[in-house]
């Protein structure tokens, strides 16, 4: 009699958030990752560059791990990838636009000569002891996108990855509608599906749409085009070359990942341009300004991309005038709604025009509004459903979307990152959760950062900090006017309020000397009790709460 078979979905990242994707596949003696993706920081993530997954479950079980498949070349779905080959190198499977762009992740950390990069098309197949994997083609707003179906004991398993269902895609790649359609007819145990656009009714409008807005805009354009969108927005960037192209613009290329990306692709044969249009920014003279468009990175307002610093009149070969127009053709990641409304409040104010989403939107999404994704679970008619890629809320109306369709909210999971979904013969249920944490890069700095450090950065930012220095003589014990320095404290100035401060402190530490004598004290506790009485003193004046550093220095 045979050993019976469990398996374990787990995703470290992507669900009930925006990004960082990744998902576990086990069981008895395998595991698949799905992806590994990185996100954006939110705002009180101060200083930090970007989030990735928490891969420690993963490190005692690396003999298990067969391979890392990418669904598709985005950097919420390969960002982290770099830092997971780092520890754990396994074959990693991806098509060839999707490897390419690994590619330049992986060379950027000195990793690629090491990697076991291994090309696979859609319809392709790989054979595991237990279970096999076959991919589908699916339309996305990247070329080179795939599906998952997980072949298992107990029934088809179905991962969308991202997508949508464009009838005329860029590039021909259709969904694959027969695919679908016949692992419905086989069966699917269970269906986990792109949430990112549920709230969105009806359909998601083509990618095709989008080259006749292009070309009006540019067209129409007075003076200088800058047009910004994601380095691995491959079909967007080729509707824009040809637009570019059938006008007579010359584009000058910004940005080392964009570079990067697009010498890729048209080496891959994904991108196609002459290269007589494309032009130096340096040679970008007064006279010719017009008949440029600029095409960079910075759709969502990273401080150290093209467009900020174009912005900030930090880039020294270009900058915005009064008859220029500047085109943000993506849509804004969820928590980087204030840095990118900052850059288009400066560019407005150099006196651009400024398209961008929610005003004359030059941009389509890649991911299935409310109708595609009742198709899909139409299509594939799962027993279960679990809703992915998306915030806690995104889950929460497609499960309902489900509900519609007919499936039964007890066969509807809800998970978020780290819960442990079992599957046996007889259910698929979640069972525990991971103790898993974001993982923070800062830098050459990972992994490192806690929460704790977290909360003071955002603490400085926003209330600022005060040193309070106390000095006590060691000879006679005499305690001296404590002296107070303060960064970002928006009351430095307010004499009276700082007096009273100093005063409140000198008199705390001369009673705690004067009750417990000088040898008997905690200096630990002193600091406490400071730190405490200040910031208690500081609300109630003025309401705000800095960080207070108390500093006791022996004279």
């Amino acid at each position: 009699m045979k050993n019976k078979i469990d398996y374990k979905i787990i995703p470290l990242g992507g669900v009930g958030e925006i990004g960082k994707n990744m998902m576990v596949f086990e069981n008895n003696s395998e595991i698949i990752i799905i992806d590994a993706g990185m996100m954006f920081p939110e705002d009180y993530m101060a200083g930090i560059d970007f989030v990735i997954p928490d891969f420690s479950y993963l490190y005692e079980k690396r003999n298990k791990i067969k391979g890392i498949v990418l669904t598709h070349g985005h950097e919420d779905h390969i960002g982290a990838l770099p830092y997971l080959l780092r520890e754990i190198n396994v074959p990693v499977y991806g098509t060839r636009l999707t490897l390419g762009l690994a590619e330049n992740r992986l060379k950027e950390h000195s990793l690629y000569k090491k990697a076991k990069l291994v090309e696979i098309n859609p319809r392709d197949t790989l054979d595991f002891n237990n279970f096999s994997i076959e991919f589908f083609q699916v339309s996305h707003s990247i070329a080179d996108c795939l599906g998952i179906a997980i072949k298992t004991a107990y029934g088809n398993i179905i991962h969308t990855g991202d997508f949508k269902i464009d009838y005329t895609p860029v590039n021909n790649e259709y969904l694959d509608f027969y695919k679908l359609s016949s692992y419905g007819e086989e069966g699917v145990l269970l269906l986990m599906s792109d949430s990112t656009n549920v709230e969105t009714r009806g359909y998601t409008p083509s990618e095709t749409n989008l080259k006749e807005s292009l070309l009006k805009a540019i067209t129409t354009a007075p003076g200088m085009v800058l047009v910004t969108t994601f380095a691995s927005n491959i079909y967007r960037i080729q509707q824009i070359l040809d637009v570019c192209n059938k006008i007579g613009k010359k584009v000058a290329i910004l940005g080392k990942s964009m570079e990067e990306n697009i010498a890729m692709a048209r080496r891959l044969g994904y991108i196609d341009y002459p290269q007589s249009i494309i032009v130096s920014p340096k040679k970008i003279t007064e006279s010719k300004r017009k008949n440029v468009v600029i095409l960079t990175t910075g759709s969502q307002g990273e401080p150290m991309s093209m467009l900020t610093r174009i912005a900030n009149d930090s880039y020294p070969y270009i900058s915005i005038r009064e008859t220029d127009t500047v085109i943000l053709s993506a849509s804004i990641i969820p928590g980087n709604e204030k840095t990118v409304t900052r850059v288009i409040n400066r560019l407005y104010r150099k006196g651009a025009y400024v398209y961008y989403e929610g005003y004359e939107d030059l941009h389509v999404s890649g991911h299935a509004a409310q109708e595609e994704l009742k198709l899909m679970l139409t299509l594939t008619k799962p027993k279960y459903f679990m809703p992915i890629h998306g915030e806690f809320r995104h889950l929460v109306h497609h499960a309902a979307l489900a509900r519609s369709m007919g499936i039964p909210k007890e066969r509807i999971l809800i998970v978020e990152d780290g819960n442990i979904v079992k599957i046996t013969d007889e259910k698929i249920e979640i069972d525990g959760r991971l103790d898993i944490d974001n993982v923070y890069i800062d830098g050459k700095n990972i992994g490192g950062i806690e929460e704790d450090i977290l909360a003071t950065r955002y603490k400085l930012a926003q209330d600022g900090i005060i040193t309070i220095i106390i000095p006590i003589s060691i000879e006679n014990h005499e305690i001296f006017n404590p002296e107070v320095i303060s960064r970002g404290f928006v009351n430095y100035k307010n004499t009276d309020l700082l007096e009273k401060g100093k005063s409140l402190v000198f008199n705390l530490v001369r009673e705690h000397v004067k009750k417990y004598g000088y040898q008997n004290l905690n200096w630990e506790n002193i600091r406490n009790k400071v730190r405490k009485e200040l910031r208690k003193f500081l609300s109630k004046e003025i309401g705000e709460s800095p960080l207070i550093v108390p500093v006791i220095i022996e004279v």
